[in-house]
């Protein structure tokens, strides 16, 4: 059910006639893997994928298609040495930073609104659902004309391939908001803004929280391709120069790379959230 403001007018008259519908089937269970459980189960798809990775390389598949874990770590220490790696990768994460950060700015307002009213929800989600399915890397010839090939047409492509469908996500987790906590706010005679602002704002941010983690993700997506057409710099700059000599290891060192910084920042903001609601935690005991 969608929180709507502007549809919910007062509570509903009488409770029990709910109580007869059909409720969803969960599957609940007293444990949940903690400590060292817990990290072995998460190590294990990584020990798997090592172990399927040094397989297949000692079948004799050729180094081009897929270098060995030694040649890959050889590759790591050059660029570390060199020093020019980490800086990629410090530009890289800069530039999805700022990039995300303008498009999590613009998005979380109006999708909140679009979830709390109608009305702008009916303006803003036909556009913006139109707007998604134009990929983002086919702006690209258009950003380096409009913006040059700066920075600013890096952030434009991420801002471009996670604002819609951020906004959209955002707009749907704010929907998801309880109607009886909007019905209870307006029975205290509470304004719509002040319901926004202290009830529906409140109540969507875990999901709002989520939201930011998925699309995070996307923003990495984004930057490599954005970094491959005229970029001196970043990361997929580093895999584009190396893809030119088939240095299959050095490409690698630039995808794993992202992979690592990505499961950093997901376990990172994965910790905050915990920070931020602790009462989550204690609702699923």
């Amino acid at each position: 059910m969608t929180t709507d403001i502007a549809e919910v007018t007062r509570p509903t008259p009488n409770a029990s006639q709910n109580k007869n519908k059909a409720k969803p089937v969960r599957f609940k269970t007293n444990w949940e893997p903690v400590g060292g459980v817990k990290l072995a189960l998460s190590a294990s798809l990584f020990v798997m994928f090592l172990t399927l990775w040094m397989l297949l390389v000692q079948g004799g598949i050729n180094p081009i298609f897929l270098p060995s874990l030694q040649a890959v770590g050889h590759a790591f220490h050059e660029l570390y040495v060199s020093g020019n790696f980490i800086g990629d990768l410090g530009v890289s994460i800069y530039r999805v930073g700022v990039g995300f950060i303008c498009s999590a700015l613009l998005a979380i307002p109006i999708g909140v609104l679009a979830g709390s009213f109608a009305v702008v929800r009916s303006t803003v989600e036909p556009f913006l659902g139109f707007i998604r399915y134009m990929p983002a890397t086919a702006f690209i010839p258009l950003l380096v004309l409009w913006v040059g090939i700066g920075d600013a047409q890096k952030f434009s492509v991420i801002f471009v391939g996670t604002f819609c469908h951020l906004t959209l996500l955002i707009s749907a987790s704010t929907g998801r908001v309880p109607t009886a906590y909007v019905e209870s706010a307006i029975m205290l005679q509470g304004s719509r803004w002040k319901i926004v602002r202290l009830v529906i704002w409140p109540a969507a941010r875990p999901g709002i929280f989520d939201d930011l983690r998925v699309l995070l993700g996307w923003a990495w997506t984004y930057i490599v391709v954005a970094e491959m057409v005229a970029a001196q710099s970043g990361v997929g700059y580093v895999i584009l120069k190396a893809s030119r000599f088939l240095d299959t290891a050095t490409m690698f060192v630039g995808i794993l790379s992202i992979g690592l910084v990505g499961l950093f920042s997901d376990v990172a903001l994965g910790y905050l959230k915990k920070k931020l609601f602790p009462y989550l935690q204690r609702s699923r005991k």
